[in-house]
């Protein structure tokens, strides 16, 4: 480690926060500990991220031992796994979300949303039901985004969820339109679900028996039921 980069502290704190408080690193970890394992599904969870740099922090945590970069059997594909060390970070980066979720404002989140990390964190909490067919398809419209943005899809088959941003001729069975600040509101807890679909800033179109039951497949963050502090408590 450089010499500019370190605080120069024997401090356990100090010696952690050199490289795990490096722009992107707890980010990289959040989607690691969420299941990503390959290098376009950690991408895609932090897409406004070059795939140069990513490259690096990659490296990097593997080289200080808390991922480890092995090869599929059969297969060209490349895989990323956590160490114990780096499976026992999951309360550092889930404790510093849920003290965000708690405490922030969350005025300044809203002022440059990206839509397709919303796309992605909502595949990986939408819940398969068993009253659902398979697949099941629904068409989430962000009319708010640029067209070639507008659309995307999540295709439930069985106990699987695959996210699409090429319409590949779909049969959709319902559709979900909502501005990408409405529908990060009720992803993130911010706005009751019940709430958005009464005020109209959420709207589902298709038949009765899968809109009636979409609070049950569509999900949220797992930080949805942390409940924010008073307004005059949360800093910014």
């Amino acid at each position: 480690m450089s010499t500019n980069s370190s605080y120069g502290q024997f401090c356990p704190l100090a010696m952690a926060a050199e490289f795990l408080c490096s722009r992107w690193t707890m980010l990289i970890l959040r989607e690691l500990l969420l299941g990503s394992s390959s290098f376009n599904d950690i991408a895609r969870g932090v897409a406004r991220m070059s795939r140069t740099l990513l490259s690096s922090r990659l490296k990097e945590l593997t080289e200080r031992g808390i991922i480890i970069k092995h090869g599929v059997e059969n297969s060209s594909r490349i895989e990323y796994q956590l160490t114990p060390a780096g499976e026992s970070l999951s309360s550092v980066v889930f404790g510093m979300a849920d003290w965000s979720q708690e405490w922030l404002q969350i005025e300044p989140a809203l002022e440059n949303l990206d839509a397709d990390h919303l796309m992605w964190s909502l595949r990986r909490s939408a819940r398969p039901h068993p009253d659902l067919p398979s697949p099941f398809v629904v068409n989430f419209f962000l009319p708010d985004q640029a067209k070639e943005h507008q659309n995307s899809w999540l295709v439930f088959k069985g106990l699987e969820v695959e996210l699409c941003i090429v319409d590949h001729e779909f049969d959709v069975d319902v559709q979900v339109i909502a501005s990408t600040e409405d529908l990060t509101k009720v992803f993130m807890g911010w706005t009751p679900y019940a709430d958005a679909i009464k005020n109209g800033k959420l709207k589902l179109l298709g038949p009765k028996r899968y809109t009636d039951m979409a609070d049950q497949w569509l999900g949220r963050s797992r930080l949805a039921t942390i409940k924010k502090q008073p307004e005059e408590l949360r800093v910014s």
